[in-house]
């Protein structure tokens, strides 16, 4: 026995600190929901400390367009990398608008977060929900990169904040990210919630682009009712800018401007996803009980 306790005394520290990660490389495809939930919730944890550390650091550089970006890609890789997911990007080139612009794109899931990381684009901000500020290291790290934060139990509020945000767009020359369902759509149905006006009012004013970015359903990999944390690989579409240049800020040009980007969206959605299960209380799944 004192000659095992002598052995494992005589291992580098350096071998103990990568023998979880080389684990965790080697379960990452076999792993479960649990396994995969917290590998996913460890490294958004890590790159907020990262990201709490580029936002103080890289505007000394003069490199403050790269924080967010830098955030992004690292979350994406090494996340990505530890639960076996992966994208396939079509019109990439529609990023590259030359202009500050508005990302919008559908929202399904925490997981969103990770497929937002693959195609998150430089120079651009992002838009939150107000309660995401007091999250430990996430709320630090958006705080300090000048997220904006959204509060949508307050009318006046949010507008206000909208209106800066126009205002930021313009100035600065920065882009914004938003989720302008508002909050996560239906998994189990090829649909979307109805969009909130405020990123397209944020467009108009701004006389920027909205860029469409369309994730596929991936219910039949992630679903965390039913536990489910599968490997695989999600399509994400991104449409050709939306020009607001000759669109009045009255209530019903937004209207028609929103819902015509909705079902631009909508309709990509059927094209690029598979049919995913029948949900929790469906017809398809009372029959089949």
């Amino acid at each position: 026995m004192p000659e095992i306790s002598t052995a494992f005394t005589r291992v580098h520290w350096a071998a103990w600190a990568v023998l979880p990660i080389a684990a965790s490389a080697l379960y990452r495809k076999k792993g479960g929901f649990y396994y995969k939930t917290a590998a996913s919730l460890v490294c958004m944890a890590l790159i907020a400390l990262y990201g709490v550390l580029a936002s103080l650091t890289l505007p000394l550089f003069g490199k403050t367009h790269l924080i967010n970006w830098t955030v992004a890609r690292l979350y994406y890789h090494i996340a990505g990398y530890f639960t076996g997911i992966s994208v396939t990007i079509e019109g990439k080139e529609h990023l590259k608008t030359g202009r500050p612009s508005v990302y919008v794109c559908n929202h399904q899931s925490s997981m969103d977060v990770l497929f937002m990381a693959s195609v998150f684009p430089k120079a651009t901000s992002v838009v939150a929900k107000k309660s995401i500020k007091y999250y430990p290291f996430l709320g630090w790290y958006m705080t300090l990169s000048k997220a904006i934060f959204l509060d949508r139990k307050n009318r006046d509020s949010a507008i206000k904040e909208a209106k800066q945000a126009a205002e930021d767009i313009h100035k600065k020359k920065i882009s914004v990210w938003l989720f302008p369902e508002g909050t996560r759509g239906h998994p189990h149905e090829l649909n979307l919630l109805p969009f909130k006006k405020g990123a397209f009012y944020m467009a108009v004013q701004a006389h920027v682009p909205v860029v469409p970015i369309v994730v596929s359903n991936y219910n039949h990999l992630y679903d965390s009712k039913a536990k489910r944390f599968l490997s695989g690989n999600v399509k994400i579409k991104v449409l050709p800018p939306v020009d607001t240049t000759n669109i009045q800020e009255d209530s019903a040009s937004i209207d028609t401007l929103t819902n015509e980007v909705r079902e631009q969206m909508l309709a990509t959605l059927k094209e690029i996803s598979e049919i995913p299960p029948p949900g929790p209380g469906t017809s398809e799944t009372k029959k089949s009980q």
